[in-house]
């Protein structure tokens, strides 16, 4: 995923996961729930997913603080047939809520094979690969969709309707090497460019448009994303919006609260789960060869540049992870200043 570049400071992400544990539980949530949320974080950025990680931290403690996150909400699931259900987030950390309905749509695709999950009353949930490699760490094919408020402008229009609506896929694959599939549906996630922002860094002219329609490279300035693949993400934005939206009686792009600005507004967010489970139909040891068969071929592709490898869905991040858990994350100076300025707020000893 492209990321900005800014100067760092390298952190162990042992140390990234219990400082994050700590500033989700001195705002309320209990310690199992803060865990769980913290990994989400930690786990994108091990993966080089930074516009997920730990640099959203502030702004979801903002939310929590404002009462537009419920530190203490309850999550229900609800049976709609015999393979599908609803999960009413009642307006928790979208990490938690997400978390949940994998959970159901596992158990149900066990007892039917396919399963589907719509999820409402939800919030940012962090990078839909969480979410997805539970799924395929279950020998089942993972589907998992949320949506977002207007961030992207449609392909050939100047200001933004959908978010940037993210699909991630799965497969499983041997020795815990599963395709991965997670992008958004915009040229780059809106949290890249927070994160540029942040760290008082500019963009390529080629990502966005300013509130008057004209390309920036200015991060404050900018109003709308541009869509992947021109008219092609542009028309799977949407779709996802649908899925997300209609299904769980969600508001769409256009009508969600603003994530970075609506601060005391709940997002309502909307969401999708589907799993597959493979043992249902062939065995589970064939299908893992065959995928790992797929992954050697795709790597043995003649390269256009030698320097540069021909990697499969998930590849690039598995690398990165090894790397990152050796060599610790490097987290952007300015993030790291906010979470330590929380931490001295919130009273926790631990500084990163």
């Amino acid at each position: 995923m492209v990321q900005v570049q800014t100067p760092t400071h390298i952190v162990r992400h042992e140390n990234l996961l219990a400082m994050t544990t700590q500033l989700l539980m001195a705002e309320g949530l209990s310690q199992e729930r803060a865990r769980l949320v913290a990994q989400s974080l930690v786990h994108a950025n091990l993966r080089g997913i930074d516009s997920h990680g730990v640099a959203r931290l502030p702004h979801y403690v903002k939310r929590l603080k404002n009462k537009s996150i419920s530190t203490d909400p309850n999550i229900t699931f609800k049976s709609l047939g015999p393979a599908i259900g609803l999960v009413d987030g009642d307006h928790g950390l979208g990490q938690l809520v997400m978390h949940r309905a994998t959970e159901h749509a596992i158990d149900l695709a066990r007892q039917s094979g396919v399963s589907a999950v719509t999820v409402c009353n939800s919030s940012h949930c962090g990078a839909l690969a969480w979410y997805g490699l539970q799924i395929a760490s279950q020998n089942m094919i993972g589907l998992v969709f949320t949506h977002s408020d207007s961030m992207v402008a449609p392909y050939g229009a100047t200001h933004a309707f959908c978010g940037t609506n993210p699909i991630c896929i799965t497969a499983p694959g041997l020795d815990h090497q599963h395709l991965c599939l997670d992008m958004a549906t915009s040229c780059v996630p809106w949290n890249t460019v927070m994160n540029a922002r942040i760290e008082g860094v500019d963009i390529p002219d080629s990502w966005a448009l300013d509130a008057d329609g004209n390309p920036t490279t200015d991060p404050n300035q900018v109003a709308a994303l541009l869509p992947m693949a021109q008219f092609k993400g542009s028309g799977l934005g949407l779709m996802i919006d649908v899925l997300c939206a209609l299904l769980s009686k969600s508001p769409m792009g256009p009508d969600i609260p603003r994530m970075y600005r609506q601060m005391t507004e709940k997002r309502h967010l909307g969401g999708m789960v589907l799993a597959i489970d493979i043992a249902q139909f062939l065995p589970v040891t064939w299908f893992a060869q065959q995928v790992a068969d797929v992954q050697a071929r795709w790597n043995q592709s003649e390269r256009q540049n030698v320097t540069e490898p021909v990697q499969w869905p998930g590849q690039p991040e598995l690398i990165t992870t090894q790397e990152r858990l050796t060599h610790g994350i490097p987290i952007g100076r300015s993030t790291i200043q906010q979470l330590n300025d929380l931490a001295e707020g919130a009273s926790i000893p631990v500084r990163i």
